[in-house]
């Protein structure tokens, strides 16, 4: 037979009856109800009496019958008949004359009612509102010419900017058409051939100038010389020439090809 381990079981208990005793003071708890926090109150109200309280205990004045028919239908219109049929226009009169003439006798005919001792406020209040404008609120004024304003800036657009290209494009466009022409300028070019450089442009174009000129005055110097050469010298002279300008029409057709390449110096 197995022995019973009492400390274990007398735990166990212990527990159960402090869980007991805890859900107990918990329920008591919930049922007792909770004291009101006092509000603060200065002590200089204390002997201060409500009026609240004094307006209450007041006696009310007795209701004044006239007050409670304020707003029934014909109340108001006199000795309490119903108040007759309004007269028909006068046939003199014609619509567009009534149409003009409308608020000016309105006016008129409302101050004689006021004037007078019977008063149909209803009629009154009837042809005031069929005259009267419609009056809209601020916001939506405010809303209706913010609206207007978009509808002018988007037609404004459309006519004037819609399609076209933004002028920073324009600007961003043009440097990089400069930045790739720098760039292929400074590309050795693949026809040079080794040991050899391009000579620029503004050089070669500079050197073909000046060998036209130089052709130029040799043809003057060799149209001017005798046609009968009989001296040496002149001899001479004419075959001087010729070589000349032999070695500038060589030069000539050099410069004159897109691209002159000029030996480097070792």
């Amino acid at each position: 037979k197995e022995s019973k381990d009492h400390e274990k079981e007398n735990v166990r208990r212990i527990k159960e009856i402090q869980k007991k005793c805890k859900e107990k003071e918990q329920a008591q708890e919930r049922s007792q109800p909770k004291p009101v926090k006092a509000l603060w109150k200065s002590q200089k109200y204390e002997n201060v009496e409500s009026k609240v309280k004094a307006k209450l205990q007041e006696s009310s004045p007795p209701p004044n019958p006239e007050a409670l028919k304020f707003l029934r239908a014909y109340s108001r219109c006199g000795p309490g008949i119903k108040p007759c049929r309004p007269l028909s226009p006068r046939p003199d009169r014609t619509k567009a004359g009534a149409d003009t003439g409308a608020p000016e006798a309105l006016d008129a005919e409302a101050k004689m009612q006021v004037e007078g001792k019977s008063i149909d406020f209803i009629k009154h209040n009837a042809r005031n509102a069929k005259w009267a404008s419609l009056r809209r609120s601020q916001s939506l004024q405010a809303l209706s010419e913010l609206l207007e304003q978009k509808h002018r800036e988007q037609e404004e657009y459309n006519t004037k900017q819609k399609g076209l290209v933004p002028q920073y494009l324009l600007q961003r466009k043009e440097l990089w058409r400069r930045q790739t022409e720098e760039r292929l300028r400074n590309l050795p070019d693949p026809d040079t051939p080794p040991g050899h450089t391009m000579m620029p442009e503004h050089q070669r174009l500079e050197t073909l100038s000046n060998l036209k000129q130089s052709q130029e005055q040799l043809v003057k110097e060799l149209v001017l010389l005798p046609v009968r050469a009989d001296t040496l010298s002149m001899q001479k002279r004419r075959v001087e020439l010729e070589r000349k300008l032999s070695q500038i029409e060589e030069a000539i057709k050099i410069f004159s090809r897109p691209k002159v390449f000029i030996k480097l110096d070792s």
